[in-house]
């Protein structure tokens, strides 16, 4: 009987700043191991993929991998003569991987982050986690023409922050259309589609960045800087534009309320990881059959609660709400929700503490 075929190769060889990167932990799991369980998936029961470790090094790479179920994982010293080959010092899209191999391509095109920097490894689990939350709307249009534009950028002189300022000054100028009111349907329609070229240029600069080599602690820093300038800067255009056009202070009041309760949400966020960790890492109390039973219907409404507050279901909202002159509903939904899981999460943190 026929040796199944070793469908795929990974490089486990390659080194960073902190030693071996296959043993890096990413999301709680070495990088090895998360590359072991892609590759599974996409060559299927009864293949082999083969790992090629340095000289002598087999045994230290070995632990480093979880159960690989039906395929078989073989240690090579030497590389393979056939098989795609996957390196350790890369994060691989899923889908894009497998759509690559599918086509005979280089698994280098579905990579999209690299870890041989130090930089690379600070901010690996901050993007792992993005894009498993990335875009529930935006990755059927705006991603694909986000992808288009940053490979055509890729060798030019336009480098992914230049992407983040143009994306900024686009939701501004949407932002001073907005205070200025009285839209027709012409400024309508002009602020909802500046809204739109912001999106795919946000989502662009990423993507440019991981092709250029060139992401960096700064441009992740102005991004997220000017998303929050923009978003800020939004609601309060909104609460001017709806006093100005009805004389009426509760618009003010709105925006007031939604600056501090989105400040309070991303402070009580921020400040109080360290004091999550600590709770979880107490003994947890045994679980009742009742426990399980509201659990099993708090995590929908937590997921239902999460996605309201998601940046790129956000961002349609606006888009559409700006098309049809409703803005001020934006408001009025999103100066609630942030106080009131602004307050929630501090309350949660202080009941766990106590």
């Amino acid at each position: 009987m026929a040796a199944p075929a070793r469908n795929l190769v990974i490089d486990a060889r390659p080194r960073g700043p902190r030693g071996l990167i296959a043993a890096e932990v990413v999301l709680g799991r070495p990088v090895l191991s998360r590359l072991v369980e892609q590759a599974r998936e996409i060559v299927g029961p009864g293949s082999v993929i083969a790992v090629l470790a340095a000289r002598g090094r087999s045994a230290d790479v070995a632990p480093l991998l979880d159960d690989a179920g039906s395929v078989r994982v073989e240690f090579v010293e030497d590389m393979p003569a056939d098989g795609a080959v996957l390196r350790t010092d890369r994060l691989y899209d899923g889908r894009r991987l497998r759509r690559a191999l599918s086509r005979g391509r280089d698994p280098e095109s579905a990579a999209f982050w690299r870890l041989d920097r130090p930089e690379s490894l600070a901010g690996a689990e901050q993007e792992l986690n993005r894009r498993l939350n990335y875009q529930p709307l935006g990755r059927y249009w705006a991603f694909p023409l986000a992808e288009r534009l940053a490979a055509s950028l890729q060798h030019s002189r336009v480098g992914p922050n230049a992407l983040t300022l143009g994306a900024g000054a686009l939701m501004l100028s949407g932002v001073a259309a907005v205070a200025c009111g009285g839209l027709g349907w012409t400024g309508r329609a002009a602020t909802a589609l500046a809204f739109a070229a912001a999106l795919v240029l946000d989502t662009a600069d990423g993507r440019l960045a991981r092709l250029q080599g060139a992401c960096t602690a700064f441009g992740r820093w102005l991004d997220q800087v000017l998303d929050e300038l923009a978003d800020v800067a939004l609601h309060a255009a909104i609460a001017w534009a709806s006093f100005v056009a009805t004389g009426s202070p509760t618009w003010l009041v709105l925006g007031m309320l939604f600056a501090s309760g989105k400040y309070m949400f991303l402070i009580q966020s921020l400040t109080g990881e360290d004091l999550e960790k600590s709770t979880l890492a107490d003994a947890a109390p045994p679980r009742s059959a009742r426990s399980g039973r509201l659990a099993s219907v708090a995590g929908p409404v937590r997921r239902l609660v999460a996605a309201l507050g998601h940046a790129d279901l956000r961002w349609h909202l606006w888009i559409v709400l700006a098309a049809v002159g409703r803005l001020d509903a934006a408001l009025v939904v999103y100066a609630a929700y942030f106080s009131l899981r602004a307050f929630a999460g501090i309350a949660r943190k202080g009941a766990a503490h106590a």
